[in-house]
């Protein structure tokens, strides 16, 4: 059965603020108690240096997040699995890799794929996810997601009771539905994942953009553009249910004005980012006025950051998926324990995206029937100095022609950068680490935290210190590479979520 599984979704791919760093517990410290609310929430595309509480400087955008971090931990080098939406989120609720799940098709594949009848591969059944086991364990379950790339038939809908896709960008309505499941569950324990798009392109938050001098007339005409778009954003559907196309939309808006410039994007994107945390706040509020924040156990994230230049002057709108340098893997993460246990905490450990689910389940006392789990819980990492040795953590771009994998420790990073023939794809070697590959990339991101001096390109060969960590770092990669692959399923999608996928940029 696992053969016949495998070979047809082979046939579907080939077609397609102050914080302190943790101190030991006291002797026989209490653990923490189970929350009756878990609330798991993915801003999409969310850089981790966008947020005030993270270091960034140039505009308040994050006050709500900020007080979040006060109340709770707040982890500096937190890593996602992959640069876009859907493996990366695939990882965070299975708490696999890419490799491990099989998610991960590209772009292309994707697009080939959906061109051709909305075929597509999905998370197999017998794969478990976080909602699934806390489903078992007596939760009530709720995903409330922008759908498309987060399709419930994707497996994303596995272990969840309810499953909404509105949230696109946010607004009155859905937020609304969401209150109300959780008013409505008030009595029982609950699992709330919330997955939004108000930060991801296309940024309609005008508040910080600036155009100069005498830039007065033409910032109000965008302003009001984008603000039109983003009423009909936050409709969850169009009268005949087929979402139109933004991003073509607001490129042509910022262009027809002579405002399609990285600074006007990055600022959008800040306004995007300054939304998400109002939108945070008012949830915040309303979890304190039902008398709920207090026992939650809270963890905002992201699937990815967003680049602005920082590689190539012409990638500054939607630039996300093509590379592993730190402005997309490295995302925010703020865990609020209940009672606000250990407030205030940093820890700068690597910590990564598939390390939230085992924290989750460790934290609410949970174990699964089946522990196929990679990651391990991060209770360690706050309760108990000097547990952070030797931590790594693995990511994969998988999204366009190339494939790309990298492995970061606290102070460096080790880039590999290959093409993938099809004859190597249909064996499945996609989910390993060619023989022959050597890397592309070494940075020591203690002394280049921006990734400008590539050690690997430009260190004499006599250099024996970049030699040994190169090494050390591509032996623990190809180890955790030789992991096998992950067994996918085809599933065909419908429709509106093929045109969703094309609304949002994905699919042409």
């Amino acid at each position: 059965m696992r053969t016949r599984l495998w070979l047809a979704a082979l046939a579907v791919l080939l077609a397609a603020p102050g914080c302190k760093e943790p101190t030991p517990p006291p002797p026989q410290a209490a653990a923490t108690p189970a929350a009756p609310l878990v609330v798991l929430i993915s801003v999409d595309a969310l850089r981790a240096d966008r947020l005030n509480c993270y270091g960034y400087a140039e505009r308040k955008v994050s006050p709500h997040l900020d007080a979040l971090a006060r109340d709770g931990l707040l982890f500096s080098n937190h890593i996602t699995a992959s640069p876009w939406t859907t493996p990366a989120h695939m990882s965070m609720l299975t708490s696999l890799s890419p490799s491990a799940h099989g998610v991960l098709a590209s772009f292309s594949a994707r697009g080939a794929a959906l061109r051709k009848g909305g075929m597509f591969v999905r998370l197999p059944d017998g794969r478990t996810t976080l909602a699934e086991v806390l489903s078992r364990a007596g939760y009530a379950t709720a995903a409330f997601t922008a759908g498309g790339t987060m399709d419930p038939k994707i497996g994303f809908g596995q272990g969840f009771a309810s499953y909404d896709t509105s949230m696109i960008k946010l607004g009155e309505r859905n937020m609304a539905r969401m209150h109300e499941w959780i008013a409505e569950h008030r009595e029982k324990r609950k699992f709330l994942f919330w997955h939004h798009f108000e930060v991801h392109a296309p940024y309609l938050d005008a508040r910080f953009l600036e155009l100069g001098q005498g830039g007065e007339r033409r910032r109000a005409a965008i302003r009001e553009e984008l603000a039109r778009m983003a009423r009909r954003l936050r409709q969850e559907r169009s009268p005949d249910g087929v979402m139109p196309r933004f991003h073509g939309e607001f490129k042509a808006a910022l262009e027809e004005h002579h405002a399609f410039e990285r600074d006007v994007c990055e600022a959008l994107y800040c306004g995007g980012v300054a939304s998400a945390d109002g939108w945070f706040g008012r949830f915040v509020q309303e979890l304190r006025e039902q008398g709920l924040y207090e026992s939650a156990l809270i963890l905002v994230t992201s699937d990815h950051g967003e680049e602005f230049g920082e590689r190539d002057p012409d990638h500054f709108y939607d630039r996300h998926g093509h590379s592993l340098y730190e402005e997309l893997v490295r995302v925010p993460l703020i865990i609020k324990l209940p009672q606000s246990e250990r407030a205030g905490t940093r820890v700068s450990a690597v910590t990564r995206a598939i390390d939230l689910m085992p924290t989750i389940l460790d934290l609410l006392g949970v174990t699964p029937a089946s522990h196929e789990m990679e990651g391990s819980s991060l209770r360690e990492l706050w309760e108990r100095s000097g547990s952070a040795a030797g931590r790594r953590a693995f990511s994969e771009a998988l999204a366009f022609g190339e494939e790309q994998k990298g492995v970061r420790s606290a102070s460096h990073k080790l880039l590999f950068r290959f093409a993938m023939s099809a004859e190597a794809f249909a064996r499945r070697e996609r989910a390993g680490l060619p023989e022959d590959a050597a890397p592309f990339a070494l940075f020591d991101l203690e002394a280049d935290p921006g990734e400008r001096r590539n050690l690997a390109a430009s260190a004499p060969a006599g250099q024996p210190k970049s030699r040994r960590i190169a090494g050390d770092l591509e032996r623990s990669l190809r180890e955790h590479h030789g992991l096998a692959g992950g067994l996918v399923e085809p599933v065909r999608l419908d429709p509106q979520t093929v045109e969703r996928l094309k609304s949002l940029g994905y699919v042409e």
